[in-house]
Protein backbone atom coordinates (compact mmCIF):
# COMPACT_ATOMS: atom_id res chain seq x y z
CA UNK A 1 0.00 0.00 0.00
CA UNK A 2 2.35 2.50 0.66
CA UNK A 3 4.88 1.49 -1.82
CA UNK A 4 1.84 2.15 -4.37
CA UNK A 5 1.00 5.76 -2.76
CA UNK A 6 5.07 6.72 -2.89
CA UNK A 7 4.78 5.53 -6.85
CA UNK A 8 1.77 7.85 -7.25
CA UNK A 9 3.78 10.54 -5.54
CA UNK A 10 6.63 10.21 -7.59
CA UNK A 11 4.78 10.33 -10.74
CA UNK A 12 2.60 13.07 -9.77
CA UNK A 13 5.98 15.38 -9.12
CA UNK A 14 7.87 13.97 -12.32
CA UNK A 15 4.78 15.25 -14.14
CA UNK A 16 6.21 19.03 -13.07
CA UNK A 17 9.21 18.72 -13.11
CA UNK A 18 8.92 17.99 -17.39
CA UNK A 19 6.64 20.81 -17.40
CA UNK A 20 7.35 23.79 -19.67
CA UNK A 21 4.30 26.01 -20.46
CA UNK A 22 2.48 28.05 -18.09
CA UNK A 23 -1.02 27.34 -17.57
CA UNK A 24 -4.10 29.76 -18.80
CA UNK A 25 -5.61 31.21 -16.33
CA UNK A 26 -8.65 33.24 -16.75
CA UNK A 27 -8.39 37.00 -16.46
CA UNK A 28 -10.79 37.26 -13.88
CA UNK A 29 -8.17 35.25 -11.45
CA UNK A 30 -5.07 36.77 -12.82
CA UNK A 31 -3.32 38.76 -9.86
CA UNK A 32 -0.86 41.23 -11.97
CA UNK A 33 -3.06 43.96 -12.83
CA UNK A 34 -4.81 43.60 -9.23
CA UNK A 35 -1.13 44.02 -7.74
CA UNK A 36 -0.17 46.47 -10.74
CA UNK A 37 -3.71 48.28 -9.46
CA UNK A 38 -2.64 48.53 -6.12
CA UNK A 39 0.85 49.53 -6.63
CA UNK A 40 -0.37 52.74 -8.62
CA UNK A 41 -2.61 53.70 -5.50
CA UNK A 42 0.00 53.81 -3.35
CA UNK A 43 2.23 55.80 -5.18
CA UNK A 44 -0.65 58.27 -6.42
CA UNK A 45 -1.35 58.76 -2.23
CA UNK A 46 2.66 59.31 -1.94
CA UNK A 47 2.96 62.22 -4.41
CA UNK A 48 -0.33 63.65 -3.42
CA UNK A 49 0.74 63.82 0.36
CA UNK A 50 4.12 65.04 -0.97
CA UNK A 51 2.91 67.41 -3.29
CA UNK A 52 4.57 66.00 -6.63
CA UNK A 53 7.60 65.83 -4.54
CA UNK A 54 9.36 62.19 -6.05
CA UNK A 55 12.24 62.60 -3.76
CA UNK A 56 9.64 62.38 -0.48
CA UNK A 57 7.09 60.58 -1.89
CA UNK A 58 9.97 57.55 -2.70
CA UNK A 59 11.25 58.16 0.86
CA UNK A 60 7.87 57.26 2.10
CA UNK A 61 7.56 54.58 0.02
CA UNK A 62 10.76 52.89 0.93
CA UNK A 63 12.50 52.67 -2.41
CA UNK A 64 14.59 54.77 -4.61
CA UNK A 65 13.58 57.92 -5.76
CA UNK A 66 15.06 56.66 -9.89
CA UNK A 67 12.81 53.59 -8.83
CA UNK A 68 9.61 55.33 -8.28
CA UNK A 69 10.08 56.88 -11.67
CA UNK A 70 10.52 54.18 -13.26
CA UNK A 71 7.14 52.96 -11.85
CA UNK A 72 5.75 55.88 -12.98
CA UNK A 73 6.94 55.19 -16.33
CA UNK A 74 6.16 51.57 -16.60
CA UNK A 75 2.76 52.12 -15.37
CA UNK A 76 1.74 55.51 -17.20
CA UNK A 77 1.65 57.25 -13.70
CA UNK A 78 2.59 61.09 -14.81
CA UNK A 79 4.25 63.55 -12.23
CA UNK A 80 4.09 67.25 -11.83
Amino acid sequence: MKAQLIEEQDTFFEMFDTWTEALPVPEEYCLDTDVDDFIIDKIKEALIEHNGNQTKASERLGIKRTTLIAKCKKLNIFTV
